[in-house]
């Protein structure tokens, strides 16, 4: 199919929540290393809320957003690594499960950052829930944040790789949702819906925050 004849292949609220990630991410790093640990908290909020989104968005969004039709299995990333030419539309075999790593890592940094305290600056709301384990979590908290960093790192790398040897313009590809005269045959969901299941995640959060039974005076 030539391009202008169909569908983008990402729609927008795969886009949105894919831009929005390096931004959020840039300024959790900065605000995490320069103490404003109030900005760190909501932008974090946020960076769950979206996060959320993409995963449930995998399972009920548009055809191309949905993991079923993008995750291949080991042989077809062997085969990838190889150098056997991707002929699909969408992400490559590689390209899925790195989609897939760097959302669970968002994931696990967002909700391990809810109960994460470091017993003199900082204590994440849900922190008393889980009492003395805290610490774990705050851990795991650090240790996850390494490896989301290395991974991030890697993917800008492999984008490079593929801009400059490859000759594949990925970032175009994700700023319009198409690229190299390829499209999608299957017409994008209503992204209505992504913002709907966004906007329960966000209520959801807002309310453990205000409703989490506060550690008394004495904790």
């Amino acid at each position: 199919m030539q391009l202008g004849q169909g569908w983008p292949v990402w729609d927008w609220p795969v886009r949105v929540i894919h831009w929005y990630f390096p931004l959020a991410i840039g300024f959790m790093w900065w605000s995490g290393e320069t103490g404003n640990l109030e900005l760190h908290r909501w932008c974090g909020y946020s960076l769950l809320a979206a996060a959320l989104t993409r995963l449930v968005w995998g399972f009920v969004g548009s055809y191309h957003a949905q993991f079923k039709h993008f995750l291949r299995g080991p042989a077809a990333v062997l085969a990838y690594l190889r150098g056997v030419p991707y002929q699909g539309v969408g992400h490559n075999p590689l390209g899925g499960w790195s989609t897939l790593a760097l959302l669970l890592l968002v994931f696990v940094q967002g909700s391990t950052g809810l109960f994460s305290a470091d017993d003199i600056t900082f204590e994440a709301p849900l922190a008393y829930w889980v009492g003395e384990h805290a610490g774990t979590f705050t851990e795991i908290h650090e240790l996850n944040w390494g490896i989301l960093r290395t991974l991030i790192f890697i993917h800008i790398g492999a984008i490079a790789f593929y801009h400059f040897v490859k000759h594949q313009p990925l970032v175009a590809a994700m700023w319009r949702g198409k690229a190299e005269g390829k499209v999608s045959d299957k017409p994008p969901r209503s992204a209505l819906w992504a913002v709907i299941i966004f906007l329960v995640f966000v209520g959801l959060l807002l309310a453990l925050h205000n409703f989490a039974p506060q550690a008394p005076a004495y904790y």
